[in-house]
C-alpha cells in the first residue's frame, strides 16, 4: 500500500477528532478556554506517544482514552482547588417544557450507572466505534458491546414505562 500521499497519523487524527474532542471537553467542562486547553494538552500527548515510536491499535480510540484522562485530572484538580466544578447537566440545551419524552430521556439517561452514560455518549455524541471505546476507556469490546446494550434497553424499558403507564 503507498502511503506517500497520507497525511502523517497525527495530522489525520487532528482532522478527524479535534471538533468531537472539544465537544467532549466542552460537554464536561464547559466553553471556557480550558477546553482548547485540554484539547492542545490531548494533541501534545498523543504525538509523544507517536515520537516514542508507539503505535496504538485504535489511534482514534487511544486519543480519547488520553482525553478521558485529562477530563478526569481537571475535575480532581477543581475539586482539589475548591472550585465549584461545571455543573454538565445545566449546559444541557433545554428541552421544551411541553416535551415530556425529551425530558424523560434526559432524566432516564442520568440515571444510568456512569460508565454506561459515557459508552452511550462515546458511541452517538462522538461516532466512535466499538474498538475505539474500547480502547478509550482500557476495557474489551465485549464489554463495550454488553454495557452499550444494556444501556438502550434500560432506557428503552424505562421510557416505555413511564410514557405507557
Amino acid at each position: 500500500m503507498d502511503t506517500t500521499n497520507q497525511p502523517p497519523l497525527l495530522e489525520r487524527l487532528f482532522t478527524e477528532s479535534a471538533g468531537d474532542l472539544t465537544r467532549y471537553f466542552a460537554r464536561w467542562h464547559g466553553g471556557d478556554q480550558g477546553v482548547q486547553d485540554l484539547v492542545q494538552e490531548t494533541f501534545l500527548q498523543m504525538a509523544r506517544v507517536i515520537r516514542d515510536g508507539k503505535s496504538p491499535k485504535c489511534a482514534r480510540g487511544y486519543l480519547f482514552g488520553i482525553a478521558r484522562h485529562l477530563s478526569q485530572a481537571a475535575w480532581s484538580q477543581r475539586e482539589q482547588s475548591k472550585v465549584v466544578p461545571f455543573d454538565a447537566a445545566a449546559a444541557e440545551i433545554a428541552a421544551p417544557e411541553d416535551d415530556e419524552r425529551v425530558t424523560a430521556a434526559h432524566e432516564t439517561i442520568s440515571a444510568l450507572e456512569p460508565l454506561q452514560r459515557e459508552i452511550l455518549e462515546l458511541r452517538f455524541s462522538h461516532n466512535l466505534s466499538y474498538a475505539e471505546i474500547a480502547e478509550s476507556l482500557g476495557i474489551p469490546i465485549g464489554t463495550v458491546r454488553s454495557r452499550l446494550h444494556h444501556a438502550i434497553a434500560e432506557v428503552r424499558h424505562r421510557l416505555e414505562s413511564e410514557l405507557n403507564p
